[in-house]
């Protein structure tokens, strides 16, 4: 599986992944509201996987997603966290991106 967390090198230890279908109208707002919500908050610096469904379907089953836009954080333990949608709710995205802006431990 895919899932592996982020190298310790990173300076989140986290790792994002976006999960599409091809040029899908809400896989594009999906992909733009994020890259405009990490740029905002200052961590633009932690770009996204992106994994588009349509070409590699298996990695649907492999991270368990069942819908897509998904973006999804995998933790420094591995621990995986999604959210649905094309991101579009601000607030939502914020709260789920907070643990990139945490400070290390």
């Amino acid at each position: 599986m895919n899932s592996a967390p982020a190298d310790d090198a990173h300076p989140h230890d986290a790792v994002l992944i976006l999960f599409v279908t091809g040029e899908a109208p809400r896989s594009r707002r999906a992909h733009q509201n994020l890259t405009t919500a990490l740029a905002a908050s200052g961590i633009g610096d932690a770009a996204p996987r992106e994994i588009d469904l349509l070409g590699d379907p298996q990695e649907a089953i492999n991270f368990g997603i069942f819908a897509t836009p998904a973006l999804m954080l995998v933790d420094a333990s591995g621990r995986r966290t999604v959210l649905y949608g094309d991101l579009s709710d601000e607030h939502s995205l914020k709260t789920f991106l907070s643990p990139l802006r945490e400070p290390r431990r």
